[in-house]
């Protein structure tokens, strides 16, 4: 039993033939992953991964396995001893499978020096050990895959003729063509989904990165089952072409029906791989082509280069659930100009290669395009991040909700209806402009009036019910009662709401024209709708170290007023809370005066999401401030409240204000408890408004004097998200992928120790392999002396 295998092993070993491939194999990944600089080498992209090993192999195994397998059959031809072997009594498939299972044994006998990769890789990981073992198997286990079919490929072609060159000839263009063939006529054919998917590329791709699909592995087992069974059937002199046409439509069907019920595992530690139902959910939603077109084609960095290959892979999983999904990666260094025009503006990067920095400028950014409807997508974060590999970090995570987020704008059928209150004082139009703007551009937004007289009151109501959220922004008027139940029945009847209140008068652009002014509390009418609620706004103002800086003239060079930008403490940076989708990895929110926070017991779930830093100081009210107090001297220890709440999510079922009260007008509306709710309160009315230059409205997300940027804009956009969120879809901000990178600097010094190491070890293996071989193989057939 396995005689064949046995030989066709020993008889590989026994001649130089072998040792030859191998070495040539391990030497050419050697320099092209740790020597040469392009895009597989691991020491200058900085990840800890083997991805380039595994993108790599296939081609060199293109060549690899037809050297191998070219002599399986065809010495068997040419040496006449092919008849011999028919007559054995053996079948033919075990012939086939023993040569098979010879040359895939020998292949394997390759690729074990390469875990030497996966051993440095590992050494050099931050922290040492950050490697993912989980989906470097899996990868191992594709690659299995592959390698199998390439093998039944070169069996096949080495049957075919009794030349050594034509099988490998023949072997090296069938494994082209089925590998990269297909795959290049799709692209070239507008992404053909049923020619990618004859291709290897196509199911390699995601197995390479740990994913195991039973598709992909079905399409591997398919493959290599049909050339071994022509090569079994070369064998046999009665050749019937019935069964092959049998055996074809069987595994056509077999394939296609694997499309409508697989599995799929994802062996990344952090499931990196995997869509969330929602996305899901969104992308069956598209019944028209949806295009994305993506500015990461080019020269850049190569950390960026990750950048583009985790995009290119999520991108791909969308258009694999919906074929209606366009792809296409375009390098944006023709179009510059008019791509800042359409509001992508350039990032500049900081590249570190063998220890020298440089600058690089790219276009990152995505641009989906559904019927007439456009978006963009930005793929870099803009919260400060303190390295380049966090930004990276970042920006992966963002990937999953940036996408889907855009498909749902460009998609939605129905938009959602938002009433900006008004009547009360509020924020005029001008200085919500940069806020406002942007949520037009998802939703509908209408200017509603609470001034209800006792006859229009239902009527008012029930026009209120027909929004899905009402903005409530910088009131500065008493709210009538008649007002107030309009406001707590329409939150009771299900509808959002986003409250921005200042309980103190405090006005900073009297401050900067008279250098003083008075801070007072201010009676909005408000306290026990929000107490039943659960919270409380108090009347103190929050002084916090961590804080906003604003221009304070401090001397005269002629007749120039110098101005210098100072810390001012009235202007609390408020940090978001990382663990909630709204606030994750967004900029400090600049506050103005801002008051505290209290929350109340009761049975609605309180989510902080804007908090001072520990450092802060409660200010009682009424107060003069006067800007000289700018230029005191801190004494810290003053600083001692603690972190206050600025910013909270309330979720749950709400109580009516008015449940035991007399109600100021009667409606059929009424209830008394509300279903699952959500509304979010913000003690500061100025967190939404926007300054004026030039009598235009200036960006919300920085200073027009300091030139500091704010995650104002981000946050409350998140909010207005979150709180219209009826598919979990902001949840996905919260998404955390592990990039696993190498230690830089570690790498850098000890480059020719890890260098040598990867090359020459491999090949070391493989000769202390051939010695103990040699060696075992004379002693047991007695060329040497015991």
């Amino acid at each position: 039993m396995f005689a064949i295998l046995k030989k066709e092993f020993n008889s590989f070993f026994a001649s130089a033939i072998a040792y030859l491939v191998i070495g040539v194999f391990l030497l050419l990944n050697g320099l092209f992953l740790w020597i040469f600089k392009n895009d597989f080498n691991i020491l200058n992209a900085g990840f800890a991964d083997l991805n380039a090993f595994f993108s790599l192999a296939p081609w060199i195994f293109l060549f690899l396995i037809p050297a191998i397998t070219m002599k399986s059959f065809a010495e068997e031809y040419s040496t006449g001893t092919i008849e011999l072997l028919k007559t054995k009594p053996i079948s033919h498939w075990h012939i086939v499978l023993e040569k098979f299972a010879a040359v895939l044994l020998l292949v394997l006998t390759a690729i074990i020096p390469t875990l030497t990769y996966a051993f440095t890789v590992s050494q050099l990981g931050n922290p040492i050990g950050n490697l993912d073992f989980a989906s470097t198997l899996g990868s191992y286990i594709g690659l299995f895959f592959l390698v199998s079919t390439y093998t039944a490929i070169g069996i096949f072609t080495s049957i075919l003729s009794k030349n050594q060159i034509v099988a490998f000839i023949l072997a090296v263009l069938s494994t082209f063509v089925l590998y990269y063939g297909f795959d290049s006529a799709a692209n070239s054919l507008d992404q053909n989904t049923v020619l990618q998917q004859i291709g290897i590329h196509a199911h390699y791709k995601s197995i390479s990165l740990g994913v195991l699909d039973t598709r992909d592995l079905l399409y591997f087992v398919s493959i290599t089952t049909f050339f071994l069974f022509l090569t079994k059937r070369h064998l046999e002199t009665n050749k019937n072409t019935k069964t092959i046409a049998l055996l074809i439509v069987s595994l056509l069907i077999l394939n296609i029906l694997s499309h409508s019920h697989y599995k799929r595992f994802d062996f990344t530690s952090d499931q990196r791989y995997t869509l969330s139902e929602t996305t899901k959910t969104l992308v069956s939603q598209v019944d028209e082509t949806l295009f994305i077109q993506v500015y990461l084609e080019g020269d850049f960095p190569s950390e960026f280069k990750r950048l583009q290959a985790e995009t290119k892979q999520y991108l791909e999983e969308l258009a694999s659930l919906n074929q209606k999904i366009k792809i296409n990666f375009k390098n944006p260094d023709n179009q510059r100009a008019a791509l800042i025009k359409k509001g992508m503006l350039p990032s500049q990067l900081t590249i570190e290669e063998d220890g020298k920095m440089s600058e690089a400028i790219i276009f990152p950014w995505a641009e989906i395009s559904f019927g007439k409807k456009t978006t963009l997508v930005s793929l870099l974060p803009s919260s400060i991040v303190a390295s380049q590999d966090e930004q990276l970090q970042k920006a992966i995570d963002n990937l999953e909700y940036e996408f889907s987020s855009a498909i749902q704008t460009v998609t939605q059928k129905k938009r959602k209806n938002i009433a900006i209150l008004s009547g009360n004082g509020e924020l005029t139009d001008r200085y919500q402009y940069s806020f406002l703007s942007a949520v037009a551009k998802k939703h509908n937004l209408a200017k509603f009036s609470l001034d209800a007289h006792s006859i229009t009151a239902p009527q008012t109501l029930k026009n209120l019910s027909n929004f899905d959220l009402a903005i409530i922004a910088k009131p500065t008027e008493k709210f009538t009662e008649k007002e107030k139940f309009i406001i707590d029945q329409f939150i009771v009847n299900g509808g959002k709401t986003l409250w921005m209140l200042d309980n103190v008068q405090a006005d900073q652009d009297n401050l900067e024209n008279t250098g003083n002014m008075l801070a007072y509390p201010i009676d909005l009418g408000l306290t026990d709708l929000l107490f039943s609620y659960g919270i409380r706004i108090n009347n103190s103002i929050i002084k916090d170290l961590y804080a906003a800086k604003i221009p304070v003239a401090t001397g005269n060079i002629g007749k120039q007023a110098q101005f210098k930008n100072l810390d001012w403490y009235y202007h609390p940076l408020a940090q978001g809370n990382p663990d909630s989708p709204i606030t994750k990895n967004i900029l400090p929110v600049r506050l103005q005066f801002a008051n505290q926070i209290d929350t109340l017991k009761n049975n609605i779930i309180k989510t902080p999401l804007l908090v001072s830093s520990p450092l802060t100081q409660k200010v009682g009210t009424p107060k003069i401030i006067a800007i000289q107090a700018i230029a005191e001297e801190v004494v810290e220890s003053d600083y001692n409240s603690g972190n206050q709440l600025f910013g909270v999510l309330l979720s749950g079922n709400f109580n009516s204000a008015y449940s035991n009260r007399i109600k100021p007008f009667g409606t059929s509306l009424f209830k008394i408890q509300s279903k699952f709710n959500k509304m979010i309160v913000i003690s500061d009315g100025d967190v939404g408004r926007n300054q004026i230059l030039k009598e235009q409205p200036y960006s919300l997300s920085r200073d027009k004097w300091t030139n500091q940027q704010f995650g104002n804009k981000d946050f409350l956009l998140n909010a207005v998200d979150y709180l219209l969120d009826d598919i979990g879809l902001l949840n996905l901000r919260n998404r955390s992928l592990q990039i696993r990178m190498l230690d830089k600097q570690i790498a850098y010094k000890e480059r020719f120790f890890w260098q040598f190491l990867n090359v020459f070890l491999p090949l070391a293996i493989l000769g202390a392999f051939g010695l103990c071989f040699r060696y075992i193989r004379k002693r047991k057939y007695g060329f040497i002396k015991p």
